[in-house]
């Protein structure tokens, strides 16, 4: 169990940082969430803080300008909401409602949460008395908010072959393909979690209000997972943060009903960057809520679904690439990288691959830092590169 300070200072750090912030994750780490929420409160970071900040590179006049710069710009941003700050009264509410706070240093933490690297979540407000299940037994349903009888029918057989094979099902609690998904999973009899719903917005504000009285019934039956702590009313940018969440829990996401520029493909979008598996289901080429589909089938390493048995392919694949890369149990040489290797470090997949270019954006550090870091890891085994891009090597899950 966690120690209850540090719960307090994370429930805080959800009150005035929004989800997916990566200078707040940065921040965290560096100082820890008590020391961060102290320096939101007002108090003015040390000289110590920023040295444990940019760690061995506190003379690179070049780094450790920017990254002061933009820690400097977010905890502005952030003591801004402060009016917003009452973690004890969070924790409190949420208790009331039969709820709970989870936290990174919690025993049932989803580990799969690691992957997302500088947007993992400060903590997760949950309703219900499941726990969040390993990702090799989920699977992500998601898909239109105006699904049609083909699509309602496809998530049934699909949410149904999940059930059966014990899989949770994933989704994000909307109207359309998710509530399907939801709706059948709590109605079929198997073992496991049936069903969660990923929200965005605090769960004391169930949203929409159409499907008030099933996200009751998941609270009931599976459970209801946020980022945002109760009181937080969801919007279009939540929405698109939250995504990432239902990406990173789920072995599998599978579309199966999508729009062109459908949010449904923004989930896909986030699964492909964490290396997990996508599927999406094809429909009539006249009917635009498959349109989204047949994109990510035709522009993307995308499953074709067509068959429900499909998810023991998916779910094979998932196992087998899951045990190849279980911890070891020995010392990590990560633990002695610093500030500025674990920054490119944690910024890796670890099963899907990406560029220099884009570690660039994510880190703020130039090119040539980066080939150089990497290089270094490369050396020390951690990470591990092919034609495609790079990820963390095999050996280094924390």
């Amino acid at each position: 169990m966690a120690d209850h300070d540090i719960r307090i200072a994370r429930a805080g750090l959800t009150q005035v940082i929004e989800p997916a912030d990566a200078y707040g994750v940065i921040a965290s780490k560096a100082w820890g969430p008590i020391r961060l929420l102290e320096i939101i409160r007002g108090q003015t970071p040390t000289q110590q803080d920023w040295i444990a900040l940019v760690g061995a590179y506190a003379n690179d006049g070049e780094f450790t300008k920017k990254l002061r710069n933009k820690i400097g710009e977010a905890i502005q941003r952030w003591r801004r909401r402060s009016t917003y700050l009452n973690p004890n009264q969070a924790l409190d509410y949420i208790t009331s409602l039969g709820g709970h706070f989870i936290i990174p240093e919690d025993d049932d933490w989803p580990l799969a949460l690691a992957d997302l690297a500088s947007t993992e979540p400060t903590g997760l407000w949950t309703l219900g008395d499941a726990a969040i299940p390993s990702v090799e037994r989920v699977v992500g349903l998601v898909g239109s908010r105006e699904a049609t009888s083909y699509g309602d029918a496809a998530t049934t057989m699909l949410a149904t072959k999940a059930r059966s094979m014990g899989l949770t099902v994933l989704s994000g609690g909307a109207y359309g393909i998710d509530a399907q998904a939801h709706r059948t999973a709590l109605g079929t009899s198997a073992p496991g979690v049936a069903s969660i719903a990923v929200l965005a917005g605090g769960l004391d504000r169930f949203y929409p209000a159409g499907n008030v009285e099933l996200l009751h019934q998941i609270a009931a039956d599976g459970l209801l997972v946020s980022e945002l702590p109760p009181g937080m009313r969801p919007n279009r940018f939540r929405f698109l943060n939250r995504n990432r969440l239902i990406a990173a829990l789920a072995n599998a996401t599978i579309v199966v009903e999508a729009r062109y520029r459908s949010g449904a493909l923004n989930t896909a979008h986030h699964a492909h960057d964490l290396g997990r598996s996508v599927g999406a289901v094809p429909g009539p080429v006249n009917v635009p809520t498959s349109a989204g589909c047949h994109r990510l089938i035709k522009e993307t390493p995308t499953m074709l679904i067509d068959d429900p048995a499909d998810l023991e392919t998916m779910f094979d694949t998932f196992t087998d690439a899951v045990a190849a890369q279980q911890p070891r149990g020995h010392e990590r040489a990560y633990d002695t990288l610093t500030t500025e290797e674990m920054l490119v470090f944690d910024a890796l997949p670890v099963r899907g691959r990406t560029t220099v270019e884009h570690l660039c954006g994510i880190t703020g550090l130039s090119v040539p830092r980066i080939t150089g870091i990497l290089a270094k890891l490369s050396r020390d085994e951690l990470v591990a590169r092919n034609e495609q891009g790079w990820r963390k090597g095999r050996d280094t899950i924390r």
